[in-house]
């Protein structure tokens, strides 16, 4: 357990070193697509491409971070009304749902990966790329789905309050 916690919290200082110099790209990118435009009056077309695909790495990158502390959007009516027993059954449900829809995504992106040999229309750059990044989302999803499960339903009474 300790050794899956750790690979995991070096896991999470890639995801967050990815997620950073990921937005600083977009940043840049958007920023000089804005000056480009209002200066020379010239668009840069490829920032869209670039620009939303980078979103989804982005999107999803957050989303596995934000489940491993169950940060993850959720209704928290019910549980916050129910034991902490409770709680757990609800965890643990709420985890195998996403992870078998992390798994669906991930799947479909593999097999997205490996069958679709389009280009991308404006930088020519093969698809496969892009749906790269939703395969690289929905496992880091799976991954902290888990170990939020793990670590809140293995949670001692005392240390939950």
């Amino acid at each position: 357990m300790k050794i899956y916690k750790k690979i995991m919290s070096i896991v999470t200082t890639i995801e967050n070193i990815v997620l950073a110099a990921s937005m600083l790209f977009v940043l840049v990118l958007t920023f000089g697509n804005v000056i480009a435009r209002k200066i020379f009056n010239h668009s840069w077309g490829f920032t869209e491409e670039l620009v939303v695909a980078w979103f989804v790495l982005i999107s999803l990158l957050a989303a596995g971070v934000a489940a491993r502390n169950g940060e993850l959007v959720n209704l928290a009516l019910i549980p916050d009304m129910v034991s902490l027993k409770v709680k757990k059954i609800l965890t643990f449900i709420s985890t195998i749902i996403c992870v078998i829809y992390a798994v669906l995504l991930s799947v479909e992106a593999f097999d997205r990966i490996v069958n679709d040999h389009t280009f991308s229309p404006i930088l020519h750059i093969s698809k496969s790329v892009f749906w790269s990044f939703v395969l690289i989302g929905g496992v880091s999803l799976i991954l902290h789905c888990i170990e939020h499960c793990i670590d809140f339903v293995f949670t001692r009474e005392d240390e939950a309050k």
